[in-house]
């Protein structure tokens, strides 16, 4: 029999896929024809040189490597080999295989989902012509840290600054359509300065924008459409420029419609709803008189000249904001901020991002160590094979190469299975962000995804398989081809080095399941709040009288006097009311200051409040209670002595526990008609403003019938006595029978407004509990790995110690002590980690420590039992080790 047939012959015994004898079969064969061919060039006859080859072939391993170096085969040739084969060991252990690709699969299709968000939301720069010079400006003092700017300040702004090429300035102002067939719609509605499209670098589609005279009192009666609105409302005609369409009761010329896509850069201020975005464009005019300088309102932007950074024009700002304080002083105490556009579009979900980016991070390297357990676990049944090629000649770095084909390709096959479930997981991930995400709509797979998801599974591959395959190539090929078929016990390194992975894993794991509970108690904390009102129940809706209708605060009074007085008719109305706002349902910055009959405010203070207009019936409609005094009635009307109802921290921080009702308070400075003493007849509740806000401000209510200012738009609320949503057309109804020209808007229950309202919380909650959820699950597995190696490594010691006398008992104590080491370790690991990284989590959690023991505690329970349960398969086995066939095994 030939060398080679006896190679063959002894290499049956070992290979148990065919696919696998043959292509070591098809390695021996080459190096032999390689060697014979090596004699014959010699000038040996054929036969003497293939008797020569098997001479060598048989005593020299040196042969067949000299042997492949002289055959010149390619790089790629040899790749694509290493590729075949490496295809062919998946294809022989299925199951390795697959538990493999799914751990990968996943944690790459996680990090892949979470990176198309980051893309689309903090890597893509803002559409507009050099976003990246574009600048937010905004005002901050001692009690407000970002407050927007007054309108003649802006002018000034603009007028006398060096470090911007232009700025506009912009505020919320919602208009009605009417006219035609159709009923008439609320549109949102920004009014902008001269230059705002082109201060972004974006052009009209049709038409153009706004010149400087617009901004002049009088001559704001244009407006530029978005294609949304001209396509729907309009029908996409090119003729609309230059036609008149009746915003308010009054004719407004359309001289522009924007391309499909503009974006308003953010809502920051007085924020759209439910993320809609603006409608309609018109001109802001500078009303009124410059000198007084006292209301703040509008938002700013400019662009900044190239080669001038956010911090010189910061300081530049603030110079001119000095100058102003000098001519103006109620300027003082001002400082101007500005910071880039990008920042103050993404806001504080940047910070939310990257946590979720650095938690599944932490997933892929959990499956990266739970890959690199695995091979180290297969290593030790293929050590005769590496042994095999060693001795055949193959280099060190010949079988390091081969092995990392092999990790590199079931990391690609893991990273196409995790592009399928990226284009899933973006999908969902879309769908459950809260309303108003902002860039929601720019995200998606793209190519920059393709890359990273390249980048992460190459990098994956590299990191899992070059640790076993290094320590694979380090055997010694002699005890490879001599241990036969006995179980033999790894070494000392392999086994501290597969002990060590699963601790990382448990530590990680471990680390994510305390995030993961602090997101939990977060999000049932807001679920289970006490906002200070009743949100069953109640419809809410907004409604806005133009002011060529509406003329007086008295007229605007009178329409809402009625249209509660009809709404409180009828049948199934519990409550009904308005009020300027609703809560949780965004922008409340009206602030009022006043004084108190007799009393002074402290040095450097003064009495101030949050101010809100209300009609009868709104606190009975909201269920806000009533803690002394009463609710407004039909009685505080014009002509009646004016009253005011105050929230309880208001009356707690100025009165103290002094029962405020029957005190009298004066807005001397703010009143159009002079001094005016307004009596306190109520104190209600705290409302929050929004869940997470830790404590309520100070806060009063002016009756409606009494409103010294004019407030066109209020929001209605309408308590039912079961569905709130059958309200909406009889809404509708009553406040057309009133005025046909008026639209119904933003018409919503309470309940979906508070539910909006906690829907980040409940995301962050939500993808950090699946991380940790799957994170757990792979130390499971990583466990039930080392411990059913350790096992199967150590069945003859189990064995001669039941031949000795061991109980069963004992032999399972050994297996759960060996767990409980690995399993501690990674838990005391993971709690400091969790503590040491929960600064990052500030931003995120509400009423909650971020060194929470029950949480932390919680989480050391989770994955201790799931560590229990993970290695009671394997400790059961070694207990059902029969003694004698273990030792004749060995």
């Amino acid at each position: 029999m030939s060398m080679l047939s006896d190679l063959r012959f002894r290499m049956r015994g070992l290979f148990q896929s065919r696919e696998t004898e043959a292509e070591l079969e098809d390695e021996l064969r080459f190096h032999f024809e390689n060697e014979v061919e090596k004699h014959s060039k010699e000038g040996l006859p054929k036969e003497e040189a293939r008797r020569r080859a098997r001479l060598d072939f048989g005593g020299q391993s040196q042969v067949a490597e000299d042997c492949r170096e002289a055959r010149g085969t390619s790089l790629l040739t040899s790749l694509l080999q290493d590729i075949r084969y490496a295809w062919r060991q998946l294809r022989a252990n299925p199951a390795f295989a697959v538990v493999m690709i799914l751990t990968l699969g996943l944690s790459i299709g996680a990090n892949s989902a979470i990176f198309s968000v980051i893309e689309g939301v903090l890597i893509q720069s803002l559409p507009y012509s050099h976003a990246d010079r574009l600048a937010y400006l905004y005002l901050s003092d001692k009690n407000f840290p970002k407050f927007a700017l007054n309108p003649f300040d802006f002018r000034d702004y603009r007028a006398r600054n060096k470090s911007f090429e232009s700025m506009a300035g912009m505020t919320r102002g919602d208009l009605q359509l009417s006219g035609g067939s159709s009923r008439p719609l609320m549109l949102h509605g920004f009014r902008v300065t001269a230059g705002y499209f082109e201060m972004l670098g974006v052009s009209p589609a049709l038409g153009h924008g706004f010149e400087r005279k617009a901004e002049l009192p009088g001559n704001g009666y244009e407006v530029v459409l978005s294609n949304r609105i001209w396509r729907s409302r309009f029908g996409a005609s090119p003729q609309i420029i230059g036609q008149r369409v009746m915003l308010n009761d009054q004719p407004y010329t359309v001289v522009g419609i924007m391309p499909a896509g503009m974006q308003h850069p953010g809502n920051f201020y007085q924020p759209l709803p439910y993320g809609q975005d603006v409608d309609v464009w018109y001109p802001f005019t500078f009303d009124g008189n410059p000198a007084r300088r006292g209301s703040h309102f509008l938002e700013g932007i400019g662009r900044l000249k190239p080669g001038v950074t956010l911090a010189e024009a910061d300081a530049e700002m603030n110079s001119i904001q000095a100058e102003l304080a000098r001519e103006y002083p109620v300027d003082a105490g001002w400082q101007v901020h500005a910071i880039s556009l990008d920042s103050e579009v993404v806001g504080s979900s940047r910070e939310m991002l990257l946590i979720l980016l650095g938690a599944v991070g932490m997933v892929l390297l959990i499956a990266c160590a739970n890959a690199a357990n695995l091979l180290l676990s297969r290593a030790a049944t293929r050590r005769r094979e590496i042994a095999i090629r060693v001795a055949l000649g193959a280099r060190r770095s010949r079988v390091i190469r081969q092995l990392l084909t092999e990790s590199l390709v079931m990391a690609f096959v893991g990273g196409a299975l995790g592009l399928a479930v990226a284009w899933g997981g973006v999908r969902a991930l879309v769908s459950l962000l809260p309303v108003g995400f902002p860039r929601a709509d720019e995200i998606h797979i793209s190519g920059a995804v393709f890359a990273f998801t390249f980048l992460i599974t190459t990098a994956a591959g590299l990191l899992f398989g070059l640790v076993p395959a290094v320590q694979s190539s380090r055997s010694d090929p002699r005890q490879g081809l001599h241990e036969g078929g006995r179980t033999t016990k790894g070494g000392d390194g392999s086994s501290r080095l597969r002990n060590a992975l699963v601790v990382a894993e448990v530590s990680l794991a471990c680390a994510l399941l305390v995030g993961a509970g602090l997101m939990l108690r977060t999000f049932l904390n807001l679920l289970h709040l006490n906002p200070g009102f009743q949100q069953q129940h109640v419809l809410t809706a907004s409604v806005f009288l133009p002011e060529v209708q509406y003329k007086s605060p008295a007229s605007i009074a009178y329409f809402y006097d009625e249209l509660m007085g009809n709404l409180r008719a009828l049948p199934g109305v519990q409550a009904a009311g308005a009020g300027t706002d609703v809560p949780f349902s965004g922008y409340d910055e009206n602030l009022g200051g006043f004084t108190i009959e007799g009393k002074v405010p402290p040095p450097d203070q003064e009495f101030h409040g949050r101010y809100h207009v209300a009609t009868p019936g709104y606190f009975s409609a909201l269920g806000i209670p009533l803690l002394s005094g009463r609710f407004f009635s039909e009685a505080d009307k014009a002509g009646s002595p004016s009253v005011v109802i105050l929230n309880h921290t208001m009356a707690k921080r100025y009165w103290g526990d002094k029962d405020p009702v029957g005190s009298r308070i004066d807005f001397v400075e703010d009143h159009p008609t002079g001094k005016a003493w307004v009596t306190v007849v109520g104190v209600v509740g705290d409302v929050k403003d929004k869940p997470s806000s830790p404590d309520a401000e100070p806060a009063f209510w002016w009756p409606s019938l009494q409103q010294p200012w004019a407030f066109p738009e209020m929001s209605v609320v309408m308590r039912a006595n079961a569905d709130p949503g059958s309200l909406a057309e009889e809404l509708r109804d009553e406040v057309k029978r009133l005025d046909p020209s008026l639209a119904v808007a933003n018409v919503r229950q309470l309940d979906q407004i508070v539910e909006s309202s906690i829907a980040t919380p409940r995301f962050a909650f939500v993808l950090v509990g699946l991380f940790a959820g799957l994170a757990i699950l792979l130390a499971a597995i990583g466990i039930y790995g080392v411990i059913a190696y350790s096992v199967s490594q150590r069945t003859a010691e189990f064995g001669l110690r039941m031949a000795l006398g061991a109980q069963r008992a004992d032999v399972l104590r050994l297996v759960l002590r060996q767990a409980a080491w690995l399993t501690t370790g990674g838990i005391a690991i993971g709690v400091i980690l969790a503590v040491a990284l929960g600064q990052l989590l500030k931003d995120l959690v509400y009423g909650v420590s971020l060194t929470d023991p029950a949480t932390i505690l919680a989480a050391v329970a989770i994955a201790a039992v799931i560590a229990v349960v993970a290695c009671l398969v394997p400790a059961r086995r070694a207990t059902g080790v029969n003694p004698v066939i273990a030792l004749r095994a060995e």
